[in-house]
């Protein structure tokens, strides 16, 4: 009857390990995803930056008036705001994918 038991604890305990550990493993490839995904918006987000900072510097070298200037900014804002709400439907979207 020990023999038995043996048996069935030498044929059990790998799959027991197994079953314990597969979880763990894909949580783990699950968060190095999602971490990453999070790496590539904030670059996406800094180049964002980058490039308005940019169109801003060039237009501050051309002679302009207050209202032009205003203008600029505003239009700056807006596309600013506008890489704000892509960015953020970009990450919803993302979180979306990892809950299915």
């Amino acid at each position: 009857m020990q023999t038995n038991w043996k048996k069935t604890m030498l044929a059990v305990l790998p799959l027991t390990g197994l079953l314990v550990a597969a979880p763990a493993v894909f949580a783990h490839d699950e968060n190095q995803e999602h971490r990453a995904q999070h790496q590539d918006l904030n670059d996406e987000h800094r180049e964002q930056h980058q490039d308005l900072n940019a169109v801003h510097e060039e237009a501050h070298t051309q002679r302009m008036t207050r209202r032009q200037h205003r203008r600029l900014h505003r239009e700056l804002k807006r596309e600013h705001e506008a890489g704000h709400e892509d960015l953020n439907a970009e990450h919803r979207a993302e979180h979306y994918d990892l809950q299915r």
